[in-house]
């Protein structure tokens, strides 16, 4: 590890100077937050004031404080927990082997990643929770002697222990600003007083000190590994440190051990990007809905000094953009600055295939000189925002006078490092058509976000989840794999899963019963002068899909004069009405980002119960009811396993009778074979061989183009060749649900090596990453680009032929997408996400939902499995705050009353 995790005491930091040990901080207090909080509900154990105490030795001399009591147990350690420091990891080199011998996944698990994910990563995710979140120090002032949790069998658990010689030190100014832990103070009638005032000599210390003596260890564990763990331990405290709050980044910057580690980013700055990023995705949307409409631009520079600077967040803003449907230019510094060395430099920073444009006119890059630029190089192009990056060695402020007349709708700002953000008044965001919510002057040292799914920071203690609508809006390189969550896993028998799932079949007829008679109540009266029965009948059961808990989009998109055209003459002749929703039965899994299996989950178990609730209200209202074919897509759009597609609808299908639809209401089917059923075989046959036309067509335009060869170019010379429209949007999509390559055997079979591979997909320059991630990122944009050309051209397919239309004739076509024309459904409420392309999961709420996997890990989410699937899947991830030990060492279960309040989103 060396000096540079922790240096040397001067005379003024000994240990004597540190003055008489601060009073032990009140239990309840550090109970509360530990209980509430997620990350330290998964990382962190309290020994209780006054429990017993015993000494095990090891066989090689080595001792281990336990058994012990702590809390929260631990769902595996029945009978209590052993505690080992990392000074006697130190010393007893063959203790830390034992332990690493019996890490889950033996011998096909990288030591050292083991001793990250299970001791450091942990050690630094508890102190930075702690003092980030509530202005606390949970640590050992005094040296190495943080504790570490493990199984009787010496298997660690993951978790830092706090023991008696430990203390809870509080942070000056902190913890009166953090509003959760004010609360959690008063609910444990803790005085704040009580806790001790930070100081550069006290906690902060201890965790360095820690890692130096874990990285001795594992050196001596493992004297053959040809690895630094001290390098990669540097490597976690790099990225566990970012994005503190400022104030937390200002007391970590005044002590030499944590300097180097602080880091953080304005809140203002987060917010400024992420509403730049959302006016770029609603350009682009318009862009796809007119496609005479101007490509979105973010035009950049010039940069100085571009091949020997740095500027932080560009390459991430970059990539944004590029998601946002936009793209960025950049502007050279003048006629004697060749694109080529300019695009060079800006491929050391990070920023794969950049666009830069050389200005021709004298006056270098100026407004009217970018103008004449961009217009040569796309005369569509509109700026929607313009970044100035400040030159450090600048005197003269940024004419902002000239840029907002040449590009008046366009975003202004102005990027500069601290000594000049907020020294004048050019150094600001200005915006040609801010919103009235607008910052106004907001300093700007970097293009840094945490991530444009959550921009703001967030102070409840309770898992926060992004809700984001694709994997590109997600900072995929901050967000952690938690190995260790597999031990809180809660595992259900037949009947706890038959009591879920009938709680919320339950709740779904009482909804559906108030909707119905919500709408009698307040239609019947205004349906009086209704030309008939019949269509007073559509009305109320048009009513019904207009409710809040099954719409989604605009009312206008089905409106009532539709849906009388529609289901009228089922009503009249008193059949039901067929409806038809396009679904697909299995997940996207294969890189464990979106889904942790390939199987149908709680989300949808949970869309079908809230299609129960649909139908038993429109029941209610019009006996014969609907009948709904969920059409699964299976191989219409893109090759899939026959067995595993089998396996889903099978799935389903056992969901649809654990829920109560019978097949007299609803039918899982495939949708070619639906196609098939209406139009007969050759309607189907016709649309393939218009698809294979199509095919070939597309093959012809793009011939000679290799996305493995600059993507970004190829992609943007792809969109320019496009027959018929759509390619590259629907790359930018399918690229983050492709058939993958497996994980190299040296690598930790985790979400965390995909996370490597799709956090800079785009970027295969050889120095940027090893080379397993540079070929994996090379297939998985060979597979996408595949795969796209079979989906559009079957999607152009689709359009000539009206096909999703023909599925069921006359009946009514559900979306799960807004879409005039069709009813719009959300079954489970919130963001439009896909089941297919997420988890089902339960929220802090105890409401059911669907996420994106990466994100449940980070979040502290515990598996939980089910017979309906299996041990080899979980059925739904939970949040590990709403579990707790059995206490029989058989692993973990859901409060019970966290249990009881489990239902469905309402909106």
């Amino acid at each position: 590890m060396g000096d540079t995790l922790v240096p040397p005491r001067t005379d003024g930091d000994s240990v004597d100077s540190v003055g008489p040990s601060p009073p032990r901080p009140p239990y309840a207090l550090a109970r509360r937050l530990v209980w509430d909080d997620p990350v330290l509900r998964l990382h962190v154990a309290l020994r209780p004031p006054d429990s017993p105490t015993a000494a095990t030795s090891g066989d090689d001399g080595c001792t281990a404080v336990g058994p012990i009591e702590v809390v929260p147990a631990h769902p595996a350690c029945h009978g209590g927990s052993l505690a080992v420091t990392a000074r006697a990891l130190k010393n007893c080199p063959g203790l830390l082997r034992k332990i690493m011998d019996s890490r889950p996944g033996g011998a096909d698990t990288d030591d050292l990643a083991f001793v990250v994910e299970y001791f450091v990563r942990p050690l630094v995710r508890v102190f930075r929770t702690a003092l980030d979140s509530y202005g606390l120090v949970f640590a050992d002032p005094l040296g190495p002697d943080t504790a570490f949790e493990l199984r009787a069998d010496l298997a660690a658990t993951g978790r830092v222990l706090v023991m008696d010689s430990l203390s809870v030190s509080g942070a000056a100014g902190l913890m009166s600003r953090r509003a959760a832990t004010l609360r959690a103070a008063r609910e444990s009638d803790t005085d704040l007083g009580a806790l001790t005032a930070w100081s550069s000599r006290s906690g902060a210390t201890a965790v360095p000190s820690t890692l130096h003596a874990l990285a001795e260890a594992f050196s001596q564990a493992r004297p053959d590994s040809r690895t630094d763990p001290g390098a990669a331990f540097r490597e976690v405290l790099a990225a566990e440190m970012r994005y503190l709050r400022s104030d937390t980044a200002r007391l970590l910057s005044a002590d030499a051990s944590w300097a180097a580690w602080a880091h953080s980013v304005p809140e203002q700055q987060e917010r400024a990007l992420a509403r730049l990023l959302a006016r770029l995705q609603d350009r682009a949307r318009e862009c796809r809905a007119l496609p005479d409409k101007p490509l979105p631009v973010v035009l950049i520079g010039p940069l100085t000094d571009v091949a020997e600077r740095a500027l932080p967040g560009l390459p991430q803003l970059c990539r944004d953009v590029w998601h946002a449907g936009g793209e960025t230019v950049f502007l050279a510094e003048g006629p004697g600055c060749p694109a080529a060395r300019y695009a060079s430099g800006l491929a050391r920073y990070g920023v794969p295939d950049p666009t830069v444009l050389t200005p021709r006119s004298a006056d270098g890059a100026g407004p009217a000189a970018a103008a004449a630029a961009l217009a040569r190089w796309d005369r569509r192009a509109e700026v929607v925002a313009c970044l100035a990056v400040l030159d450090p060695t600048a005197r003269a402020p940024v004419g902002w006078e000239a840029f907002a007349h040449q590009f008046p709708q366009a975003t202004l700002l102005v990027i500069g490092d601290d000594d000049h953000a907020g020294s004048s008044g050019d150094d600001r965001i200005r915006s040609g058509d801010d919103d009235h919510d607008a910052p106004g002057d907001v300093p700007m040292p970097s293009l840094e976000m945490q991530s444009p799914a959550t921009a703001q920071v967030t102070t409840p203690p309770a898992p926060t989840l992004p809700a984001a609508r694709s994997l590109s809006s997600l900072r995929l390189d901050v967000l952690r794999h938690n190995p260790a969550i597999e031990q809180h896993a809660v595992r259900w028998g037949g009947e706890e899963t038959r009591l879920f799932v009938d709680h919320l079949v339950a709740a779904a007829r009482r909804n559906a019963d108030r909707t119905a008679s919500a709408a009698r109540d307040t239609l019947g009266r205004r349906l009086v002068g209704a030309p008939s029965d019949a269509e007073r009948t559509v009305r109320l059961m048009h009513h019904i899909l207009q409710r809040k808990q099954f719409k989604h989009g605009p009312s206008s998109n089905y409106p009532p004069e539709l849906a009388l055209r529609e289901m009228l003459p089922f009503v009249r002749r008193g059949e039901p009405v067929p409806v038809a929703m396009v679904f697909f039965p299995n997940k996207f899994a294969h890189s464990k980002l979106k889904a942790v299996g390939d199987l149908p989950d709680l989300a949808e178990l949970a869309m079908l119960i809230r299609l129960l609730e649909l139908m038993e209200a429109v029941h209610q209202v019009y006996s014969p009811g609907l009948f709904f074919f969920l059409a699964a897509d299976n191989q219409h759009y893109r090759a899939h396993s026959p067995a595993k597609l089998e396996e889903g609808m099978l799935t389903m299908s056992r969901y649809a009778g654990a829920t109560g639809l019978s097949g007299e209401v609803v039918e899982i089917v495939a949708y070619d074979e639906l196609a098939e059923r209406h139009q007969g075989p050759a309607f189907v046959a016709a649309h393939r061989a218009l698809r294979a036309r199509i095919l070939a067509e597309y093959r012809a335009a793009l011939r000679g183009l290799d996305i493995t060869l600059g993507p970004l170019r190829t992609l943007r010379e792809a969109d320019m060749r496009d027959p018929r429209g759509n390619f590259a949007d629907l790359f930018r999509s399918l690229v983050f649900s492709v058939r993958t390559p497996g994980t190299p055997g040296a690598m930790p079979a985790t979400g965390s090596w995909w996370s490597e591979v799709y956090a800079d997909l785009y970027n295969l320059a050889e120095d940027c990453a090893a080379p397993e991630v540079i070929a994996a990122r090379k297939e998985v944009l060979t597979t996408a680009w595949d795969d796209t050309l079979r989906y559009v051209a079957t999607w152009h397919a689709d359009a000539h032929t009206g096909y999703r239309s023909k599925l069921v004739p006359g009946g009514v076509q559900v979306s799960l997408r807004p879409t005039p024309g069709r009813i719009g459904l959300n079954l489970l409420g919130g963001t439009a996400l896909s089941s297919a392309h997420a988890t089902g999961a339960i929220d802090t709420r105890g409401v059911v939902s669907r996420e994106f996997a990466v994100a449940l890990r980070d979040q502290c989410f515990v598996p939980l499995y089910s017979p309906l699937l299996g041990p080899g899947q979980p059925f739904a991830m939970v949040p590990v705050t709403a579990t707790q030990a059995r206490g029989d060492g058989a692993g973990a279960r859901i409060d019970p009353a966290f249990l009881r309040t489990t239902r469905l989103r309402r909106r």
